[in-house]
């Protein structure tokens, strides 16, 4: 076994990933949006020079779109050859969103990128001082949608002490993105393979540990599904031990914030309530692109919603952001206006009011989607819209059981 070894596992780049949903900001902010994947892209090859690594895996969806930008493209062949001038090794495999028969023209990459050019498991050995150090077993996604079970193609072969395994591909249990090259975690410890590098899962997680099976998340956020810190892991290796330290690499944070909005009389303490959030987040290694909820149960949050005041706030207090390398952007403010009642009761009531209950909360997946379709099937609308979360249709159905709730017992107590 080679004594040390020192590399990046990266993925999910998305290279020149356009915003299309933030069209609504400011145009300084989404130029910054817009250039966020670029600059995380820099900062990667920034720390595999600065911590003098031995090679970077880009595991998958280098580009947004299979149509590769020829901006996207120059940029990245940039920043490879960046890497040449310091030795460091490349090895790269595509995934769904940039797969080898998109529509682009491709660019040549300098001598130190090494690009897995088939839909079948390849590999590559890497070498240091002429000696063998590991052999680099992956594949690239020739057409969009890769179902077969690529990890039965996965074996070891001579000639190396070390086995690392890249693949672009998810469990075949997950319910958050597309399954593509699905496995189970069983396959991999079969395999036997010192450390499988993975990619297409934009959360950063550790499957196991031993050996070390890990996701490292994409490089920048580009939606509140992708909040938190993003980047990638420096993986080293010393006589038979492996420790993974995460690199924060984004230009900017998804968060979300929670704050009560029980004590607020008057429209005009808005203002302070979203100051006081934006506050409470503001970083100083980027901007941040932020999602309030205000809760409270006394009503006038959804009446001041619904007169227009708090869109008012809102664009007033985004007036001047994005113009700042440290920046914090309202991007939506969730109002959670719940009476005060007790839903248990009510949903056990023999009622219209309990018989809805019960008949929202028992609504299917397919059923919800029936009624999103018209939406998501609009020729300009769609374009904006991105696949739901199981925990996003959850949002959606308790928003309209709220809304139900208030309507009708405000309808009520009206005619009580």
């Amino acid at each position: 076994m080679p004594e040390k070894l020192r590399f990046i596992h990266a993925a999910d780049l998305h290279l020149d990933s356009l915003f299309k949903s933030k069209s609504h900001v400011s145009k300084a902010l989404l130029e910054r949006l817009r250039m966020s994947t670029f600059e995380a892209f820099d900062r990667l090859i920034d720390a595999a020079i600065r911590y003098q690594v031995d090679f970077v895996l880009i595991v998958g969806d280098l580009f947004n779109e299979e149509m590769r930008s020829l901006k996207a493209q120059i940029h990245l062949r940039k920043g490879f050859e960046r890497l040449a001038d310091h030795a460091v090794q490349v090895y790269v495999s595509y995934g769904n969103h940039d797969f080898l028969q998109g529509a682009h023209y491709p660019i040549d990459f300098p001598e130190n990128v090494h690009i897995f050019t088939s839909q079948d498991v390849e590999a590559f050995t890497y070498k240091k001082k002429g000696e063998a150090l590991a052999n680099l077993y992956g594949f690239s996604y020739v057409e969009k949608k890769v179902t077969d079970r690529k990890v039965n193609e996965y074996s070891r072969k001579g000639g190396a002490p070390l086995h690392i395994a890249m693949l672009h591909g998810s469990l075949d249990t997950n319910t958050e993105h597309d399954v593509y090259a699905p496995f189970r975690l069983e396959e991999l410890y079969e395999k036997q393979m010192d450390y499988w590098a993975l990619g297409h899962i934009h959360k950063r997680q550790f499957l196991s540990e031993d050996p070390p099976i890990v996701y490292p998340g994409n490089i920048q956020g580009r939606s509140r599904k992708e909040s938190g810190e993003k980047g990638c892991y420096l993986i080293d290796y010393d006589n038979g031990e492996w420790k993974e330290t995460f690199l924060s690499l984004q230009s900017f944070v998804y968060e979300t914030i929670s704050l009560s909005g029980e004590h607020l009389d008057t429209p005009q303490e808005l203002e302070r309530i979203l100051d006081e959030a934006k506050s409470l987040v503001q970083r100083n290694d980027g901007g941040v692109m932020l999602e309030v909820i205000l809760t409270s149960t006394h009503g006038r949050l959804k009446k001041w919603q619904s007169e227009g005041l708090l869109e008012d706030w809102i664009e007033l207090l985004n007036e001047d952001e994005g113009e700042e390398d440290h920046w914090v952007w309202i991007d939506r403010v969730r109002i959670e206006d719940k009476p005060l009642l007790d839903e248990e009761d009510l949903r056990k009531g023999q009622h219209f009011t309990g018989e809805l209950l019960r008949e929202i909360e028992g609504l299917e997946d397919g059923e919800l989607e029936n009624c999103l379709s018209p939406l998501f099937r609009h020729r300009k609308a769609s374009r904006f819209l991105e696949t739901l979360s199981v925990e996003e249709k959850q949002e959606i159905i308790e928003a309209a059981k709220t809304l139900t709730l208030n309507q009708l017992l405000t309808k009520e107590g009206e005619h009580s």
